[in-house]
């Protein structure tokens, strides 16, 4: 099952910086590509998408004028070069806002966010026994699928981080703080300005460290306070 979009945007850049960051990714398929609102809303009488992105500063029709308009409304994720429409695109219910100009990482943050607001109904069945979560993290020039419950622990490396997972090492450009926010608080627990834990991998704790995979990480002063509440839930 794949996320279907469409892109609408007046910059013939802009679309074309859009098709090919979707092209990396296997989850998402771009449908069609309009250079106004008004082409687009005639194409979405006799078709459907899961998702539009959605320029705001547009000649005739605004992006935010357009998503007033429309009765059956897709998923939106807003790109504009304009910060100051951030408010108003969230009020509008909107699933994420892209500031012009944004890389690659930050773009797949947003079309990952609008996977999984996808009906359940829509996803493809998994096998039972099959976990619910997971992240796409690019190594290299692939996307890897990595299940959350598969990763022990990931280390920050400047903008980098390393993915520590039973199936071996990814290194991925990412920071901490955003890796942090879109992970599970009840599973991931952050105990060091570079080590963030999967709290079902951990061995033993011994002072100040936390064994997984067969190594002991440090868990920082800063950090001591989140660790314990998260070790009171288990009576210690």
């Amino acid at each position: 099952m794949k996320l279907t979009a469409i892109i609408i945007d007046d910059e013939p850049l802009a679309r074309k910086l859009l098709t090919e960051f979707s092209e990396k990714v296997p989850f998402l398929e771009i449908i069609n590509t309009f250079s106004n609102g008004l082409e687009a809303l005639e194409f979405l009488k006799e078709h459907s998408a899961d998702l539009i992105f959605l320029d705001i500063q547009m000649p005739d029709l605004t992006g935010l004028e357009l998503l007033k308009v429309m009765r059956d409304k897709p998923q939106v994720i807003f790109t504009t070069a304009y910060a100051e429409y951030a408010i108003e695109g969230f009020e509008l219910d909107a699933t994420d806002y892209l500031l012009k100009p944004f890389g690659f990482a930050r773009f797949l943050k947003a079309v990952t966010k609008a996977f999984e607001r996808l009906p359940q109904s829509s996803r493809p069945a998994e096998k039972e026994g099959d976990d619910h979560g997971f992240l796409f993290v690019k190594d290299g020039r692939d996307l890897v699928k990595v299940k959350l419950s598969n990763i022990q622990y990931i280390k920050g490396q400047k903008d980098y981080v390393q993915f520590h997972t039973l199936d071996g090492k990814l290194m991925s450009l990412l920071k901490m703080k955003d890796l942090e926010q879109d992970l599970p608080a009840n599973d991931f627990l952050r105990i060091h300005q570079s080590f963030i834990i999967n709290t079902g991998h951990i061995e033993a704790i011994t002072n100040d460290k936390v064994k997984l995979a067969g190594e002991y990480l440090p868990v920082s002063q800063s950090y001591k306070p989140a660790f314990k509440a998260f070790l009171s839930k288990y009576g210690h």
